[in-house]
């Protein structure tokens, strides 16, 4: 290649999840080509990459009507800042990781200037607003998903769509390894003075404060229940990254919403920062809703799946959302391989009765064992790499 004239790409991520997955395809790009630029929006590990520019991943990362109109001034600002980016280095291609509200609004401005888009990462459309796939299908020239099943829901477009695995699966290779030889998990349980005669369950609340607020004490009135059962066993809380000690404390149950509350305060383990090795080492987990239920498949721990939001939020989401499933890991399986417990049914007495058989019954822990490996399988196998994608679609020099 010429390097008087080098290949121009803008890309564009706003959340942190965008961010490594951006940081991660522009490293494979700088391996495959030395003559590229990169321009646009990212986060640290893109920054890293040499992606800089006067905004970041903070300036888009907006969740919720009311946060967006108050920050739009800033939104407005970054848009601008973009488009502006798109006519002064005229690029190749423009990459948009995720965030599609926004990003699809700059895929129609660089579709007006004649710039090829490519957008990483599929929004839920098998979800709900199935109505985008076309729309999607108008404005995107090669789109890159995470998930295998999401291909064929854009089968009936003419948008070439490749499977491009599921990030996590590398990400994480070594705990999975840890985990089938053994060596790992003893490791971990020795840290937490979990004998082996002891089952060690590990309870995910979630990231968000609603979330913990509404679940955990779910999870702590499940505990009893299942140690009433003659189990022994050892719960261990893995404590999300976004959520404080101090949080944390102002959100643990009182003793009128748990019996016992302050005593399974002494008793639950509590670690931050350390899910993977927990789940890598657990004989079962109680795993809220959300991209933990992939990872808890991934790392091999049989799990029941529960979530609770306010009545009105679900009866609004029984009408728009159209999957079988919420658990990725049921999706992925196309099959229900663990239970899901929601609303009503999310209570400790059915819990416990789930856990039970997940750490009791051989026959139930084997079929979820199976159902993993084919989760494995299935996301362990892509089509294509984003970098492979990307490099064949620039034109040659």
């Amino acid at each position: 290649m010429n390097n008087s004239n080098p290949l121009k790409i803008v890309m564009v991520a706003g959340e942190a999840s965008g961010d490594l997955l951006g940081g991660d395809l522009i490293s494979h790009l700088k391996d495959r080509s030395k003559d590229l630029e990169i321009y646009g929006v990212g986060g640290p590990k893109m920054q890293e990459q040499g992606v800089t520019g006067p905004y970041d991943v903070n300036d888009l990362s907006v969740i919720g009507i009311v946060e967006v109109i108050k920050r739009l001034p800033g939104l407005i600002r970054v848009f601008r800042y973009l488009t502006g980016l798109l006519r002064e280095k005229k690029p190749n291609l423009l990459v948009t990781i995720d965030l599609p509200d926004f990003n699809f609004l700059l895929a129609r401005q660089a579709k007006a200037l004649g710039i090829p888009i490519i957008h990483y990462v599929s929004p839920q459309v098998w979800a709900w607003r199935s109505g985008r796939v076309d729309k999607i299908a108008r404005l995107v020239d090669h789109l890159l998903v995470l998930f295998p099943f999401e291909a064929e829901i854009y089968a009936h477009t003419k948008m070439p769509v490749t499977f491009v695995g599921h990030p996590l699966v590398e990400k994480l290779a070594p705990w999975i390894k840890g985990r089938q030889t053994g060596v790992g998990s003893r490791d971990v349980r020795n840290s937490l003075a979990i004998r082996d005669e002891e089952k060690m369950v590990v309870l995910l609340p979630g990231s968000r404060h609603s979330e913990v607020k509404r679940l955990l004490a779910i999870m702590l009135a499940t505990q009893s229940k299942v140690i009433g059962k003659g189990n022994r066993v050892r719960y261990v809380l893995a404590q999300a990254e976004t959520i404080s000690d101090e949080t944390l404390n102002s959100l643990w149950p009182a003793e009128s919403e748990v019996a016992g509350a302050e005593e399974l305060r002494k008793s639950t383990l509590i670690r931050q920062g350390e899910t993977y090795n927990l789940l890598m080492a657990a004989d079962a987990a109680i795993v809220a809703s959300g991209t933990a239920t992939l990872e808890t498949a991934l790392l091999g721990t049989p799990m029941v799946v529960l979530y609770q939001v306010n009545q009105l939020t679900y009866e609004i989401g029984k009408r728009v959302i159209k999957v079988p499933f919420i658990a990725l890991a049921n999706l992925v399986a196309g099959r229900k391989l663990v239970h899901e417990r929601i609303q009503a049914e999310a209570n400790p007495t059915q819990l416990a009765e789930d856990l039970d058989q997940l750490l009791n019954s051989t026959k139930v822990i084997a079929n979820i064992q199976d159902g993993y490996q084919e989760i494995r399988e299935k996301l362990s196998h892509p089509t294509k790499t984003p970098a492979d994608v990307i490099i064949d679609f620039l034109p040659s020099k």
